[in-house]
């Protein structure tokens, strides 16, 4: 197949192609490889390529990093201190993607991109999920409350720092639910921190 009809193939799909639906479009292995030298198009992980960043959709909220991650690790969900720095709640823009898989998902190896996987049992995983569209393909993410939670839940993981960072930044926002931080907060068992911290910040 000719070059160009490869690249018009990873345009009809968003940038993103596995190699098994390649090989369904009679694209050689060969091929494959040899538009990966030429920088044509970039692999992501094993058996899956993508488009050069300035070939892609462009979005504001999000680099082509978190896309990357989002294909390669279609269950997964960012979490911890991404979703913090998402969301607003802390300074540091985390060097390494943070993601939640389920317990009986593998690691993935990314080859352009750093991720950090936690293992959350079922129903922390499914809590307060947001997908958030974009023009080139959606990004889940957990909700502010719950990211709040989870660094404090997980603080002897992601740092007592950022956790302590991500509560206040969110109790001092204008835009914010404390009966749902404190609903998360309950479900996430982690009451007995949170509640005083409001009290103490806002007398609530």
């Amino acid at each position: 197949m000719h070059p160009e009809k490869i690249i018009h193939l990873f345009k009809k799909s968003h940038g993103y192609l596995k190699s098994t639906d390649l090989l369904k479009h009679g694209v050689h292995t060969s091929q494959i490889k040899k538009l990966v030298e030429d920088g044509r198009i970039n692999r992501i992980k094993r058996g899956l390529y993508r488009l050069p960043p300035n070939e892609l959709v462009q979005d504001e909220r999000f680099t082509f990093e978190y896309f990357d991650a989002a294909v390669a690790v279609p269950k997964g969900i960012f979490c911890l201190s991404t979703a913090l720095y998402y969301h607003g709640l802390t300074t540091t823009n985390p060097s390494v993607f943070e993601m939640a898989i389920l317990p009986t998902q593998r690691n993935t190896r990314l080859f352009n991109v750093a991720v950090r996987f936690y293992r959350f049992q079922k129903p922390y995983f499914q809590y307060d999920v947001e997908e958030i569209d974009t023009e080139l393909l959606p990004i889940k993410i957990y909700g502010k409350e719950k990211s709040v939670c989870d660094v404090i839940r997980m603080r002897h993981l992601v740092g007592e720092d950022i956790a302590m960072e991500g509560l206040n930044s969110y109790i001092r926002q204008s835009e914010k639910d404390i009966n749902k931080l404190l609903e998360t907060a309950i479900f996430c068992k982690i009451r007995h921190i949170v509640e005083p911290a409001v009290k103490a910040m806002i007398g609530f």
